[in-house]
């Protein structure tokens, strides 16, 4: 089962490698729709495998490889055993919110509230971005957009994130 990151194992069955990627196309493809923006990266024991590869790019070409070798075959076939290989999509937002966190304990403000905003862009409801957003608005003196964000971001929150507890904290002091 993936988890919030969109990261999940799969486990390669050498004996019926096209099942195995039939299966894992159909995995990718339902995670699909919450990373428009994403990469795919295939790790084993916990490095990489290929340079990330964008999620429609990995899509297209795991359908076109059906009568040549794609990137998870020849990764398949290389390995030659039966493994678990871990498949992670990455997505930009996370990349647009680390960016704006750095810009934003450098005192670069304005550029964080880009960087915040177009992750939500990307990704519409992100935890990281919303929570940063409003600790952000808090910052600025915007108690009422702070608490409206963090209204809506704790009405369906995240089973486990690690600002969650800090999120209920503020909202409870925005109160």
């Amino acid at each position: 089962m993936a988890d919030d990151s969109g990261r999940f194992k799969f486990e390669l069955d050498p004996e019926s490698i096209e099942d195995s990627l039939k299966q894992l196309g159909e995995r990718v493809r339902r995670l699909a729709g919450d990373h428009r923006y994403s990469k795919v990266r295939l790790l084993f024991r916990g490095k990489p495998l290929l340079p990330d590869i964008p999620l429609g790019i990995f899509i297209a070409g795991q359908a076109a490889s059906f009568w040549w070798a794609g990137p998870v075959r020849l990764v398949l076939l290389n390995l030659g055993i039966g493994s678990i290989i871990e498949v992670e999509l990455v997505n930009e937002a996370d990349e647009q919110v680390a960016e704006g966190r750095a810009a934003f304990m450098e005192g670069e403000v304005e550029a964080a509230e880009e960087r915040y905003r177009e992750a939500l862009r990307m990704k519409p409801g992100d935890f990281a971005a919303t929570y940063s957003l409003a600790v952000l608005l808090r910052v600025r003196g915007d108690k009422a957009g702070a608490r409206a964000l963090l209204e809506e971001v704790l009405a369906d929150p995240p089973e486990h994130h690690q600002d969650l507890e800090k999120a209920q904290a503020l909202l409870e002091k925005l109160q």
